[in-house]
């Protein structure tokens, strides 16, 4: 008996371990993709790169990132987590390097390796922390995005600040070497937990492979495709937009505070969820591009500063929120293709928006193109709110297929229990 205890003790500290390692190691993804957001100023600068390659610089990434991700859409193809992560991690130091190097052709080949690790990764990383740790790793994929978005974006932006033009070589390096280290970490933590992810991801027979897609699902795609479309442009062209409009502190400032208050809005949405179920983040959006747009117009820097906070907090709590709700219930492999499929459709979207604002910016000027992009993203996010879907539908039914055997819970009755942890009413699936 005591045997067994220290066993399953070992067994539920190697999961937290993994989660740790993947949950980090999806971060610095994200990371390493919204560092070269402070930094296109100076590739602008350098190499004069117009709107439209601006622009390119996020349309590659998202165009390869995308067809990885359908392809991995499938429940199936979440048995290969480990590898698929595995060498996620080492295309991104291959993306690093490139970025590196400063040049226009091995920015976009930087990109382009980004978005296959990204679509390598992302499902992975979401189905290995939920094979770990259960429902309560299932928000990684959104919470990961916002985290390692301000990592990246903050760290990008303190070193353009401090050292200026030679920023790329030092942020893209240091990431490399972060990512190195967190590639050395998987490759132990993942061998040590082989045969618990190979049973925890493989669909038991008869199991339908396709993710279901209905009226239901719709909604959730929908709330996260406003809330990654506002995000995009708003980070893509903020630090561009408001260094044209002679801002520079909202420059500074604007990109990264709005990723910050989307991570904290992520990680407060528990807290939230007890005092305010009701919340969906649409109206904070509407009303946080208003903000922007306002601060911009009237040039008061402390005006758009704030509309970029708001932005953010709307779109943490909406993007979790459908992702969540969408999720909700599902085995680790199926949270990896829903997680894989709602990046996909999100970033489809989001991409193709910054693509037409690139191409409208070489035409009418980048900051009118940018501005009515934002203008009509907040004017959706208000109509959303009749249908967009609220923090109280990401309530998650606790089953024994959905949480790992260290943390199965004794009594193995299907409870409501919403991210708070709060137990509620059974809720039908």
């Amino acid at each position: 008996m005591a045997e067994t205890t220290r066993a399953q003790r070992s067994s539920g500290r190697v999961a937290v371990a993994q989660s740790i390692v993947v949950g980090s190691s999806f971060a610095m993804l994200l990371a390493g993709s919204n560092a070269v957001n402070p930094l296109l100023p100076i590739y602008r600068e350098q190499l004069g790169l117009d709107p439209l390659v601006l622009s390119l610089t996020f349309v590659l990434y998202v165009a390869v990132l995308v067809c990885a991700l359908f392809f991995l859409a499938r429940p199936g193809r979440a048995h290969h987590a480990t590898p698929f992560l595995l060498a996620s991690l080492a295309l991104l130091i291959a993306s690093d390097l490139l970025l590196a190097h400063a040049q226009e052709w091995s920015i976009l080949a930087g990109r382009v390796c980004a978005g296959l690790s990204g679509g390598l990764g992302t499902g992975a990383a979401s189905a290995l922390v939920v094979a770990a740790i259960g429902a309560k790793g299932r928000a990684v994929t959104a919470t990961g995005n916002f985290v390692g978005g301000v990592l990246g974006a903050g760290a990008s932006q303190l070193v353009v600040s401090l050292i200026g033009e030679a920023a790329p070589q030092a942020v893209f390096l240091g990431h490399a070497a972060i990512v190195a280290a967190l590639l050395l970490a998987a490759i132990v933590v993942l061998r040590a937990r082989r045969d618990a992810n190979h049973a925890d991801l493989t669909e038991a027979p008869g199991t339908p492979a396709p993710a279901r897609i209905d009226r239901r699902a719709v909604r959730m795609f929908a709330t996260g495709t406003i809330a990654w479309t506002a995000t995009s442009v708003a980070v893509v062209f903020g630090a561009t937009v408001f260094a044209d409009l002679g801002q520079p502190l909202v420059q500074a400032i604007g990109p990264t505070l709005l990723l910050g208050t989307s991570a904290s809005a992520q990680l407060a949405s528990p807290a939230i969820t007890r005092i305010a179920p009701w919340i969906s983040g649409a109206l904070a959006m509407g009303l946080g591009i208003a903000g922007m747009l306002s601060g911009a117009w009237l040039a008061l820097d402390a005006l758009a500063i704030a509309g970029f906070a708001v932005l953010g907090a709307g779109v943490g709590v909406s993007f979790r929120a459908g992702l969540i709700a969408l999720a909700r219930g599902a085995s680790p492999s199926r949270q990896g293709s829903l997680a894989s499929l709602y990046a996909a459709v999100t970033y489809t979207v989001s991409a193709a928006t910054v693509l037409t604002v690139g191409w409208a910016g070489n035409t009418t000027g980048l900051v009118p193109a940018v501005f009515a992009a934002l203008g009509a993203v907040g004017t959706v996010s208000i109509f959303a709110l009749i249908w967009t879907p609220r923090l109280r539908d990401t309530f998650e039914p606790l089953l024994a297929s959905t949480a790992h055997p260290a943390f199965t819970p004794r009594d193995s009755r299907v409870v409501g229990r919403s991210v708070t942890g709060r137990k509620h009413a059974s809720i039908p699936q």
